[in-house]
């Protein structure tokens, strides 16, 4: 099939190209996203959000004969042998593949027997007996950022000068990793490391869940701004992306912009406030620094009403057309996890 390279203008804003054919779509289209880490001027720390909207193919697809607690059987389909790397893990002992279902639901596969999935949660009261799903991987540090001997991030023996890159643990949290450089009386060279981890755990094949990082550049060393490339499949059908209490690292899982008021942010259960300190907060990154956001509530006996309002300026000021480009920090209260539910925001 002669598949053309075309730059869309529903892309515009963002380094992306996009491969997909002028008839009907048989598989995902797949493209590259090229994005730039800002340089670091050795003061303070220099931030930047970054999505990672190009997934990696579909390692299986197919159609669920039975759900019962949190095994999937997919009745013909010899998973123990025809796909033994599914019940693969990380360099954190966490799974590297996870279902995902058509509107958009995503659960970690934790074993797989001869036609079984064994997932991470009970998933009977979600998903349907027969139900379409697809297999995928996430993707892991070396996948986006290459191997620590030819990465662009810098390398350092300590944590306090050096590039790090900080994804969601789950629970609220942040992992952090850095590219380790050995002193010579050690051997030298360099390798993927955890911040609070031993240096000499290669932590290369460490997951990036949501598909979602937060660079941290610190230190007085001064560092060129340097760019990254994200290629993959385009994410097709809805998504759900969990958000817990405390920190994530979530973002819109398509390759293009939109805003806070069409994000769909709202519509998952944000807490607002008439407050910023009773309001969750939305943090986005803009020249090296944090941007905050949340839901405003106007009291009654100023008409009332919700919009989004940005922290340091006048809640009066409604934000809701403000840019969201993919990559987002959340900061959620006690008030339970939610779900950010996305439509596909394009047509092919």
């Amino acid at each position: 099939m002669n598949i053309p390279q075309k730059t869309l203008s529903l892309f515009a804003g963002a380094s992306l190209f996009f491969f997909s054919s002028l008839s009907a779509l048989t598989t995902d289209p797949v493209g590259y996203v090229t994005q730039t880490v800002p340089a670091h001027d050795g003061t303070g720390a220099t931030l930047s959000l970054h999505s990672l909207p190009l997934k990696p193919s579909t390692t299986f697809s197919g159609s669920t004969s039975d759900v019962t607690g949190a095994v999937l059987t997919v009745t013909g389909t010899d998973f123990s042998s025809g796909y033994p790397d599914l019940a693969a893990v990380d360099a954190n002992s966490k799974p590297l593949y996870y279902v995902e279902t058509s509107d958009g639901l995503r659960v970690d596969i934790t074993s797989v027997g001869t036609s079984d999935l064994t997932l991470s949660e009970d998933v009977e009261a979600a998903i349907a007996d027969v139900t379409s799903i697809s297999i995928k991987k996430y993707w892991t540090l070396e996948d986006v950022f290459g191997a620590a001997s030819s990465s662009d991030l810098s390398a350092s023996s300590g944590i306090t000068d050096v590039d790090k890159v900080l994804v969601a643990d789950g629970s609220g949290s942040f992992e952090q990793y850095y590219i380790y450089q050995a002193p010579v009386f050690l051997g030298g060279g360099v390798s993927w490391a955890q911040v609070g981890e031993p240096t000499t755990v290669d932590k290369s094949t460490a997951r990036i869940p949501e598909g979602t990082l937060l660079m941290v550049r610190v230190g007085s060393t001064t560092r060129a701004a340097f760019t990254f490339t994200n290629a993959g499949t385009v994410k097709l059908g809805a998504d759900k992306s969990p958000v817990y209490q405390g920190i994530n690292l979530v973002s819109f899982a398509y390759p293009v912009d939109t805003t806070l008021g069409t994000s769909g942010l709202q519509e998952a259960g944000l807490t607002a406030g008439s407050t910023v300190i009773s309001a969750d907060k939305v943090l986005v990154t803009e020249n090296g620094s944090f941007k905050q956001y949340y839901l405003y509530e106007a009291p009654a006996f100023l008409g009332g009403g919700i919009s989004w309002a940005e922290v340091g300026q006048p809640s009066s000021s409604d934000k809701s057309g403000d840019t969201l480009s993919g990559a987002v920090l959340v900061i959620r209260g006690d008030a339970g996890d939610i779900n950010w539910t996305q439509s596909q925001p394009f047509t092919l």
